[in-house]
């Protein structure tokens, strides 16, 4: 079937409303949390193929979240879809005024590869909680996963429902020519922009997850040791190659230089056995993206770590010293190394963020209540946390999303099924009273009524 049949057959399917009540969209979500506890050592083993990444940060971050979603969203559909009451004003009194939670029609789910079922099965959570049927695109940088999403997708759903479709750019392009009723994309800035121009072209509203450069803020109260223990927890996690790691750190002058020993040994710590891709580490899922950062590295001023081997796709964690005109500070990373840049008061710390694209993500660290409300009340941010990393994205009570050139929508938990469902707002007014004084002719007497009514 081609993608344009595909995509009229899902059409056809939804006006059938073969996947909008919510018996066939509890049905859908069982279905799903079956493909994914039916299948765990078969989606972890294509993961780790495809760029070695350990079975326990595989089972964690990609299979227990979204069974973790399906559940939060089976549990809360009922009350999530019932439609909601709202109140009259002086217009429409008397009346009733309700407004309903429709879904979009037939979605598109745009994937990326650092996550390959995380970040393809996440959204798709939302659009079938929401009643919507969906084409599936996965990334083709991860070739295993992409290709094993497609054959259980095929074992557990109809087309009419689900389906994936593999490929590449021209692939791509043709899904994005489609009359889609929603569109969801992870990935780089640059992407969601060709995204959200075809989008525009169907008059097809968009959610994009984008990503940025994530700071963290370590402020001179900071505990150091838990500071560098949490920060590099969230950038060793799938060896950077996550939206949300952080980036670089910004450091007050005062505690940088404590920060860089016990970030050593806190690295001594976590691999106390050597980095062994596949038990304890991830490589970098090809030779573009390890050439891309091994030229960083080349290019930096490497203060701890930068062994490379190009054979295994291997990158050491690795502290740079920076600063805000140094290359690595142009683009976000998507790898294992970890600029520092220090300030010397929270004012020009503000000043530097404040004038730079806004991230997806900020994590602060700090012991001060007023230094957390400055940061949270003046510098434009995603989401994030105080004194952690990362974290926020696994609490599904937690809206999820960018701001600016990281994104614009949110999901997880509810904010997914509002993500692929629109209000239809509907007014029933009875037949009785009719007051003369709302139709024409109208006259001065009619319009003073007017003016004291709404006194």
């Amino acid at each position: 079937m081609t993608i344009q049949k595909l995509v009229e057959h899902q059409k056809k399917a939804f006006r059938r409303e073969e996947v909008s009540s919510l018996s066939k969209r509890k049905e859908s979500l069982i279905n799903l949390k079956k493909l994914l506890q039916e299948n765990e050592r078969e989606i972890c083993a294509a993961i780790h193929e495809d760029f070695g990444k350990p079975y326990f940060e595989a089972y964690t971050s990609e299979i227990a979240t979204i069974l973790h979603e399906i559940d939060h969203h089976l549990k809360h559909l009922d009350k999530w879809a019932k439609p909601d009451q709202a109140g009259n004003s002086i217009f429409t009194f008397p009346s009733k005024n309700t407004v309903y939670k429709k879904p979009f029609g037939t979605v598109l789910i745009i994937g990326a590869w650092n996550y390959p079922i995380h970040l393809t099965f996440q959204p798709l959570v939302g659009a079938l909680s929401a009643g919507n049927n969906a084409i599936l695109k996965p990334s083709e940088l991860a070739v295993q996963t992409s290709a094993l999403i497609k054959d259980l997708v095929e074992q557990y759903f109809t087309p009419s429902v689900l389906a994936v479709i593999e490929g590449a750019v021209e692939e791509t392009q043709e899904l994005l020519s489609q009359p889609f009723d929603k569109i969801f994309f992870t990935g780089s800035t640059r992407v969601g922009r060709i995204v959200m121009k075809a989008a525009a072209e169907q008059m097809t509203p968009v959610t994009l997850e984008l990503g940025g450069k994530s700071p963290a803020i370590v402020h001179a109260d900071a505990n150091i040791e838990i500071a560098a223990k949490r920060i590099w927890w969230g950038k060793t996690m799938n060896a950077g190659q996550i939206c949300v790691a952080p980036d670089y750190v910004l450091i007050h002058q005062s505690v940088k230089d404590e920060f860089v020993e016990m970030s050593r040994q806190v690295l001594s710590q976590f691999y106390s056995n050597d980095y062994i891709t596949g038990e304890n580490y991830t490589q970098i899922i090809n030779y573009d993206h390890f050439d891309r950062l091994v030229n960083l590295l080349e290019q930096s001023d490497v203060i701890h770590g930068g062994m490379t081997n190009r054979e295994t796709r291997f990158i050491e964690p690795s502290m740079i010293q920076a600063d805000w005109d140094s290359v690595i500070m142009e683009e976000e990373i998507f790898g294992p190394l970890l600029p520092i840049v220090t300030y010397e008061n929270l004012d020009e710390a503000k000043f530097r963020l404040i004038e730079r694209n806004s991230p997806l993500a900020l994590y602060l660290f700090t012991d001060s209540q007023d230094v957390e409300s400055e940061i949270i009340e003046q510098v434009p941010f995603g989401g994030g946390c105080i004194n952690e990393t990362i974290s926020h994205l696994t609490n599904p009570n937690l809206p999820f999303g960018g701001v600016g050139h990281s994104g614009m929508g949110a999901y997880h938990g509810k904010y997914s099924f509002d993500c692929f469902t629109r209000l239809q707002s509907v007014l029933k007014k009875p037949i009785w009273p009719d007051p003369d004084f709302r139709y024409p002719p109208f006259d001065t007497d009619k319009l003073k009524w007017l003016k004291k009514l709404l006194r």
